[in-house]
């Protein structure tokens, strides 16, 4: 099985940039996966999709109710800032969609959302806070993706 692990974000907006740094430190330290970062979203994603069997999203996300630099799987039309958008198709529907016109497009593994604040700032490299919290979320990344892939 082929699978991806697709990290996205602005490396230009400070925190929202901790999915690309996320999935890159994944890179070579999960057997099995290929490793993508975008600062791309909507249709222009598809095309990174393809030839994977499975996908495992990485996001900054801006979901209320959770503390700041907190891990969780999102569920659709949850805050992540690239994955949903107000405006048109959101991830998910568009590799529906893809599926629909007869594209081959993995299987969404798992979408994970990092809570950020909710005022982005412009900035390079993460704030002092989530920075303190990074090595423990890319770990337990990494071990949910393990243990997902060994079943």
């Amino acid at each position: 099985m082929k699978t991806l692990v697709l990290g996205m974000g602005n490396p230009i907006l400070s925190d929202d940039g901790v999915g690309l740094i996320v999935a890159r430190a994944l890179e070579g330290n999960v057997p099995g996966i290929d490793v993508v970062t975008t600062e791309m979203v909507g249709l222009n994603v598809l095309d990174m999709l393809v030839g994977y069997d499975s996908v495992f999203v990485i996001d900054a996300a801006t979901t209320k109710g959770k503390p700041f630099g907190d891990l969780h799987t999102l569920e659709e039309g949850e805050g992540s800032l690239h994955l949903f958008s107000s405006h048109g198709l959101n991830f998910l529907e568009l590799v529906q969609l893809a599926k629909e016109f007869g594209n081959k497009m993995p299987e969404v593994a798992v979408i994970y959302g990092i809570k950020i604040g909710d005022d982005v700032a412009f900035g390079e490299g993460l704030s002092a806070e989530l920075d303190q919290k990074l090595d423990s979320i890319i770990e337990r990344i990494r071990e949910d993706i393990t243990s997902r892939l060994a079943n």
